[in-house]
């Protein structure tokens, strides 16, 4: 597809949910930093501190919303399978006094499979979430596909396009809810240490909410570095 047309795409596929949907929903902006290393063949390590700012509070105290630093790893069972775990800690509010925290630990299996040639990634994902007012579990499955603008191969200083849907249910012993996340983005592949991706998610939270179904913009800045 020509790159003009897929960039075109891309901006209305951005643009148009949040006119349409911006007076009411929760607008986001998630910058992130990620650092990943391998310690062998087999074994990956990853950290990252990803930042959640209310766009529309951006003049006040309330605009960071979140702090997360991450950490996690992942074990290569096969060529196209891997486990892992992690651990996030999560800090809300923090320029507003009696703010809250979070533990989080989670537990991964991540694999392949193909549409023809092209590559789709799962995982599916357990959280504890440890807050400092409540505990909840959740269960994660997502779907991803990527592939570059530019031939069939990947090449350094080239572009890909990133689209992903995950679905996910919260619970404890009191409630159970559940929420949907539809991404795309914009990827720039510097070289094997280094890229840049762009992208806009729709969140579509509280579905079994009796108070209806609420709903999220978050417009992504994330920066990867391999060692």
């Amino acid at each position: 597809m020509n790159f003009l047309k897929v960039r075109a795409l891309l901006v209305a596929a951005m643009l148009l949910p949040v006119c349409a949907f911006s007076q009411q929903a929760e607008l986001i902006w998630n910058p992130e930093l990620s650092y990943s290393w391998k310690s062998s063949d087999r074994l990956g390590f990853n950290t990252k501190l990803s930042v959640f700012n209310s766009i529309r509070d951006f003049d006040n105290s309330a605009a960071i919303q979140y702090i997360e630093p991450q950490f996690s790893f992942s074990y290569g069972l096969s060529a196209g399978t891997k486990i892992g775990g992690g651990y996030y800690y999560r800090l809300s509010t923090p320029l507003i006094d009696g703010y809250q925290y979070e533990h989080r630990f989670l537990q991964q299996i991540g694999f392949v499979s193909y549409l023809g040639d092209r590559r789709l990634a799962h995982r599916l994902r357990l959280e504890q979430r440890v807050r400092s007012s409540s505990y909840q579990n959740r269960l994660r499955y997502r779907l991803s596909y990527d592939f570059p603008l530019e031939g069939e191969k990947l090449d350094a200083g080239e572009k890909y396009l990133i689209l992903k849907d995950e679905m996910m249910t919260a619970f404890n012993k009191n409630e159970a809810d559940a929420e949907n996340r539809a991404s795309v983005g914009l990827g720039w592949y510097f070289n094997s240490k280094q890229k840049f991706e762009l992208g806009l998610q729709y969140r579509t939270q509280d579905i079994f909410s009796d108070g209806g179904i609420s709903h999220l913009f978050l417009i992504s800045t994330s920066y990867y570095l391999n060692r």
